[in-house]
């Protein structure tokens, strides 16, 4: 019997006096836990005025499937419409490639990114990651 590696999902949540919102993930950011970070940062953007970043340290990740993907689009679209700039810090290079081959790279990062064949490898960090060619 093949044994799983236990990657469970665990998030740490810090709200600076600064107004600057730290948020810490760990594990699977999957579709059976991803509303946990969903609740807990609108929770914050509600009840804390005048957050101005939200920062998502994505370090200790180990997994994002497309409900994870889901939750930072709507983070992105609720932290601009509370005034705030979302951050997705220490991102692993699943994660980049993840948002490179949706397309989302730049909405979610601000910084320009391609699928385009550049000569990046990957694991390579990069200030815009590119995917490599065929």
């Amino acid at each position: 019997m093949t044994a799983f590696p236990d990657h469970t999902f665990e998030l740490a949540i810090v709200t600076e006096e600064d107004g600057v919102l730290y948020a810490e993930l760990a594990g699977d950011l999957a579709w059976d836990v991803a509303d946990e970070l969903l609740d807990a940062v609108r929770d914050r953007l509600s009840s804390v005025p005048g957050l101005s970043d939200v920062h998502l340290d994505c370090a200790r990740m180990t997994l994002c499937d497309s409900m994870g993907l889901s939750t930072f689009l709507a983070l992105h679209r609720d932290t601009e419409a509370a005034g705030a700039r979302l951050h997705i810090d220490r991102r692993p290079p699943f994660l980049d490639r993840l948002l490179l081959l949706t397309g989302t790279y730049q909405h979610l990062t601000g910084i320009p990114g391609t699928a385009e064949s550049d000569g990046v490898t990957p694991g390579e960090e990069t200030e815009s990651p590119q995917l490599p060619g065929p």
